[in-house]
């Protein structure tokens, strides 16, 4: 009876395990496509994971790199809806109901996630959840989204443009933000696979992802993501500068509009920019008058009528600053956005120096070496790849091949003079005969060895990839991710946004728990490559 016990309460044990891990799938999953979706899988998932916690006697809870940051904002963001001079039950509602679930993902997912095969699931499911947004961003472009319809652009200064998309987002700025983050990670992921197979997938999804990217025409997005080629290129391969040079030269060639957009960043002729600076002087105001506590988690909108300096429209509302860091800084107070930052910027900089053999400047462009054999290796695919178009039209010539002889058992047994006698001479022979005609021969065998050539390009392992690579991929691109987060934050609180926020703490976990790994493991770590 006890045996039967134990047995079952191990299977108790491990069905709470993998519905957690469901759970966790299917926020990442829905976090993109549906909100209310996603909220209900994490509190689900919370519930398992602390069912678990009460039945698994040998699970231990893990601290995480950023544990005491996120707990001092949690609670300072808690503290300044109470003292919030707009104290209200809807700033209650909002901060338990938004910050909850950012902290409840953080959460379960620094906890439960302890194994590559865990991450590598994640993966696919935010993948295949950004191949729905990419689709449905063309699906917009295609059809015909109207950007006056919607107020996302000035008609005075730009006239010619009639279509920004924003697919399952609700803005187009906040889904340039995420497209940001997704390619961010195929970089990550592009650094360290090494099948061309891999490298042409991860490729495509970048020139895709960066086209629907540009069909948001969000020019704060677009900087940032040059920048992050740009620090992608000097940190890890030039050549991609080259391509997205490329690709963006052909997109401004092609698209005017999306030309002026950009080159707009740099004057101050679009009211939104003058919105912007008018929106940064009240908030700088805000963060004057409640340096310690804040004006309260989400009521920026309730505060800024009282700091409207510049906008005169008592219709137009002011949901946040446009800015990241004055935005925290002016809704939870000075002390509450540094240690938001602290667990920001902290996960940014540990994320980014888990690269082996990390080079903070890679300048091959400039080295005679690298530059010629990066030439031969084009040459040579180029040569291949120019045969077997000859070969589909042509009468295939035969090509005369130099081979290394060698010798064949026969020749090396009856060559090596012994002194043997008549019967045991005889007796080799009749072996070495019989061998002869079992074992192929060798110049056949080469025949056929060279008959068969290798594929250009390898397509039957292109999920193959070991698990050190892959986290260490994955937590580089995390790292690129925030930072593009943080760029993005000097003109945008692309935080405000529920899908961000979650994406946010979400990915900030991966790197916590794949940063804990290897020390988790060390043991089996060194039994075998993980």
């Amino acid at each position: 009876m006890n045996r039967v016990s134990v047995f079952a309460r191990r299977r108790r044990i491990k069905n709470l395990e993998q519905w957690t891990l469901y759970a966790i799938l299917v926020e990442a999953f829905f976090l993109a496509l549906s909100p209310s979706v996603a909220s209900a899988a994490v509190t689900f998932g919370v519930i398992t994971w602390f069912f678990r916690c009460q039945i698994d006697t040998k699970y231990k809870i893990r601290v995480l790199p950023f544990d005491v940051p996120v707990a001092i904002f949690l609670l300072i963001g808690a503290a300044s809806v109470f003292l919030s001079p707009a104290r209200s039950f809807h700033l209650i509602y909002n901060y338990f109901m938004l910050v909850g679930i950012y902290g409840l993902t953080y959460l379960i997912v620094g906890q439960s996630i302890r194994k590559p095969e865990q991450v590598r699931q994640i993966a696919k499911a935010l993948g295949a959840a950004a191949i729905l947004v990419v689709l449905w961003g063309f699906f917009q472009f295609i059809f015909g989204v109207d950007a006056a319809d919607v107020k996302w652009t000035d008609p005075d200064a730009f006239p010619e443009l009639r279509k920004r998309i924003f697919s399952t987002l609700e803005n187009p700025n906040v889904l340039a933000g995420y497209l940001d983050i997704f390619i961010c990670l195929a970089l990550g992921f592009l650094s360290k696979v090494e099948q061309r197979s891999q490298k042409i997938i991860l490729i495509a999804a970048i020139i895709l992802l960066a086209a629907c990217l540009t069909m948001t025409y969000s020019r704060g997005a677009f900087l940032t993501i040059a920048i992050m080629f740009a620090v992608y290129g000097v940190l890890q391969d030039w050549r991609v500068l080259i391509l997205f040079a490329a690709v963006t030269g052909l997109i401004a060639y092609s698209d005017s509009s999306f030309t002026n957009r950009i080159l707009s960043a740099f004057s101050m002729h679009d009211s939104s920019e003058n919105v912007r600076v008018g929106i940064w002087v009240s908030t700088s105001a805000m963060i004057s008058d409640h340096p310690f506590a804040g004006i309260g988690w989400g009521a920026y909108q309730f505060v800024y009528p009282q700091y409207n300096y510049y906008i005169a429209d008592p219709d137009i509302i002011i949901y946040h600053a446009h800015n990241i860091y004055l935005n925290y800084a002016a809704e939870v107070g000075i002390v509450g956005a540094l240690a938001f930052f602290w667990y920001f910027f902290g996960t940014l900089l540990m994320s980014l120096a888990l690269r082996s053999n990390q080079r903070f400047i890679k300048m091959e462009i400039f080295s005679g070496i690298s530059f010629a054999s990066d030439l031969a290796e084009i040459k040579t695919v180029l040569e291949d790849f120019s045969n077997k178009v000859l070969d589909l039209f042509g009468e295939k010539k035969p090509t005369l091949k130099l081979k290394k002889s060698r010798k064949s058992y026969r020749e090396v047994v009856h060559n090596e003079e012994m002194n043997f006698s008549d019967h045991t001479r005889k007796k080799f022979a009749d072996k070495n005969k019989n061998v002869d005609e079992n074992i192929p021969d060798a110049d056949k065998t080469d025949d056929k060895i060279d008959d068969k050539k290798s594929p250009l390009i390898d397509w039957s392992n292109i999920t193959k990839i070991s698990d050190k690579k892959f986290l260490e991929g994955f937590k580089f691109g995390i790292g690129l991710a925030f930072l593009s987060m943080a760029l993005n934050g000097l003109t945008d609180d692309l935080l405000f946004n529920i899908q961000s926020s979650m994406l946010m703490w979400m990915l900030g976990a991966l790197g916590a728990a794949i940063h804990l790994m290897p020390e988790e493991n060390d043991s089996r770590r060194r039994g075998r490559r993980i």
